[in-house]
């Protein structure tokens, strides 16, 4: 078992928008907000640039979004910890870039665990790379011009994290044992 410790990152609070009006984000709406990154490149390009900043492709265990392109990327970030990303399609040649932290998949607790979305750190990876980003806030259907300040969300670790693999095994052959005794063949 693993004990997990919290994980903190900012998240936008206050935002400006294009038409110079200011958004507040409350912190119990964080997740239905919606804030992605949007690029004009080509799908290819950002995951030629995820996989050159240490994520790999999802092959199972993820929620698709309905116009998701292809998996979703994933990266560990600290002890337990990883990054989820996922490419969208938007209309007319725009690709929104969504992401969240969360439990590892490599544990049992990934299925109920706290997750908080994340913008920085995508945007840093983009700036890094030379590519140009916006904002856009798809709850109210318009761009972000930019962030004024941060909600500070600490993600609480959890002690005694089960990695699935180990689990199943151990209850796959505790349940044959049973079977096998009730049987009577053993």
């Amino acid at each position: 078992m693993l004990d997990v410790s919290d994980y903190s990152l900012l998240y936008p609070k206050t935002v400006g928008l294009m038409q110079g009006l200011m958004h507040f984000i409350k912190r119990d709406e964080i997740e239905k907000e919606s804030l992605y990154l949007v690029v004009r490149n080509n799908a290819e390009d950002i995951i030629r640039i995820l996989r050159s900043e240490g994520f790999h492709k999802l092959h199972f265990c993820e929620f698709k979004k309905p116009t998701q392109i292809g998996s979703g990327f994933t990266k560990m970030l600290t002890k337990g910890w990883e990054m989820h990303v996922r490419l969208i399609d938007m209309k007319e040649g725009w690709i929104a870039i969504q992401g969240e932290v969360e439990i590892s998949r490599r544990y049992i607790q990934h299925m109920f665990s706290q997750r908080a979305p994340v913008v920085h750190e995508l945007a840093e990876m983009l700036k890094k790379n030379g590519i140009d980003y916006k904002i856009w806030n798809e709850k109210l259907n318009e761009y972000v011009s930019h962030i004024v300040d941060n909600h500070h969300i600490n993600l609480k670790g959890r002690a005694g994290l089960l990695p699935w693999i180990p689990t199943c095994v151990v209850g796959s052959s505790l349940g044959l044992w049973s079977l096998l005794r009730f049987i009577g063949l053993v």
